[in-house]
């Protein structure tokens, strides 16, 4: 039995063993000691079988098998995990009861397991009532308070409660910062999180990847690309080595800025300095390619991608499929396609949306249409944009009655169009001088609530305001759409046209 408690046998030990050897345990007499009770009961909880934990926990009680400290921390921890903290609580009382002081380790579970709950609350009532009686809560446990506000986007929140525990003494760490960095890029206050950053390293406290990692992927997001590429050589010159997400993220934000070289040089960095690239960085670089109309380059990716042992996922086809349409390849896109079943890969809704906008869209309706029957007849769970998709490709090649059909079927099918299907139907509608129709799907658009206020199409429809608009004019046709749609917005959706 020593042997199978030791550090060697426990770090690899499946969870049926583990209960198996809990079993000879509570079988030998006398019984093994309540360290070695720890060490196995350690061993589960990184198999993260907290239930079963607890379980033993309580046939332990139950046989008299005395706990320590360390075994009331490990259940405690089990039941905040398990979300149940009032029973966490329960333990503790009987901790006291019994003598035990709760340590930071107790007051650091219990704080987690209230912010799991979002009773942050409770967790900063919790910290109080232990500092009144004498106990002394580390960082840890500020930390995860702080952490928990930030991603519940009060980040306001946790600055002040951020300067009132430095006001009470307390030295944040590195984790402390990093949760606020995160926390203002979460809400799109980027310069406030680099301001952070400066404070953090003013007052010597030496940002690790994740900081550098959080405040980069916000410029990026934010379309600052010059930020991010400057912060990432910071790091560099720190010393502090940029993992995936770091080398991701600025991936990412090169391919959205069109400066696909760059985040092509990007990837070959991060290979070669030994930070293996994964299956969402392969994407987002293929997506780069694809997106420029460069998708032979990201079939070398592709390629590459299988000779180093990775398998391509669905997001990877899409992509390419994708890409293959925009180049006008229908049939290396309809191939790719047919290759997806064969290697075990399941298309999705945005596969087939995907396929039938290419077919669509490459003057291909009649195999489009047989896709989409299809895909009814096997009963697939079909989306707007699905029905949005084939729409515009009935109105694209004249068959507006067909379309006009489709769309009044959507709330049959407990289907809601959108702002995409209105304006695609109503520029059908218009080539077939169907006015008093247009005028009608007009007026349900705004009581659908998909206009502002005041009339005004949203900032990411302008193209499709500039697009519907120019198809009215066209056919001599100014509807109240036109009278409508003002200010800023109309100016910018004219000017495209």
């Amino acid at each position: 039995m020593r042997e199978r408690l030791s550090k060697t046998r426990l770090r690899d030990i499946k969870l049926n063993d583990a209960i198996d050897l809990f079993s000879d345990m509570v079988k030998s007499r006398p019984f093994p000691s309540i360290v070695d009770f720890n060490r196995l009961l350690s061993a589960i909880v990184k198999l993260k079988k907290y239930d079963v934990v607890i379980s033993l926990g309580k046939k332990m009680e139950v046989l008299g098998i005395r706990n320590d400290l360390y075994t009331f921390n490990i259940v405690i921890n089990c039941f905040c995990c398990c979300f149940q903290v009032s029973l966490a609580l329960s333990i503790l009382g009987k901790m006291l009861k019994l003598g035990y002081e709760p340590d930071r380790v107790t007051i650091g579970s219990l704080v987690n397991g209230f912010c799991r709950r979002n009773r942050v609350s409770d967790a900063v009532s919790l910290v109080d009532k232990m500092v009144e009686i004498g106990y002394k809560p580390d960082i840890v446990a500020y930390n995860a308070i702080i952490d928990s506000l930030c991603k519940t986007k009060r980040v306001n929140d946790a600055f002040d409660f951020f300067k009132e525990i430095e006001r009470k003494g307390i030295r944040p760490n590195v984790v402390t910062y990093t949760a606020l960095v995160n926390g203002l890029c979460n809400s799109s206050r980027w310069s406030d999180a680099a301001r952070l950053l400066s404070d953090m390293i003013k007052k010597k406290i030496t940002p690790n990847v994740i900081t550098y990692s959080a405040l980069l992927d916000a410029f990026v997001k934010n379309g600052k690309v010059l930020e991010a590429k400057e912060l990432f050589e910071e790091m560099v010159r720190m010393s502090i080595d940029p993992d995936i997400v770091t080398y991701s993220s600025l991936i990412n934000g090169l391919c959205l800025h069109d400066r696909i070289d760059e985040a092509n040089q990007m990837f070959d960095l991060m290979v070669s300095k030994g930070c293996l690239a994964d299956v969402v960085s392969y994407n987002t670089l293929i997506n780069g390619f694809c997106k420029a109309k460069r998708v032979e380059d990201g079939m070398k990716l592709f390629r590459e991608m299988s000779q180093r042992g990775l398998v391509s996922n669905t997001v990877t086809y899409n992509t390419l499929i994708q890409g293959f349409f925009q180049a006008g390849d229908v049939d290396k896109a309809q191939e790719f396609f047919s290759q997806m079943d064969f290697f075990g890969i399941s298309p999705d809704i945005w596969t087939y949306n995907i396929l039938l906008g290419g077919l669509c869209d490459n003057g291909e309706l009649e195999k489009a249409l047989v896709i989409f029957e299809d895909m009814q007849k096997r009963e697939m769970d079909l989306d707007i944009v699905t029905y949005t998709t084939v729409i515009r490709g009935m109105c694209k090649t004249g068959k507006v009655e067909e379309a006009w059909s489709l769309f009044c079927s959507l709330s049959l099918k407990g289907l809601k169009p959108d702002i995409v299907t209105y304006t695609t139907m109503m520029s059908g509608l218009c080539t077939k001088g169907l006015l008093h129709e247009v005028e009608a799907l007009y007026t349900k658009m705004k009581q659908e609530g998909l206009m502002k206020n005041d009339c005004t199409l949203s900032d990411g429809d302008i193209t499709l305001s500039a697009e519907l608009i120019k198809k009215m004019l066209s056919c001599g046709y100014a509807p109240s759409l036109l009278k409508d749609i003002k200010s800023g917005v109309c100016k910018k959706a004219l000017s495209l046209l």
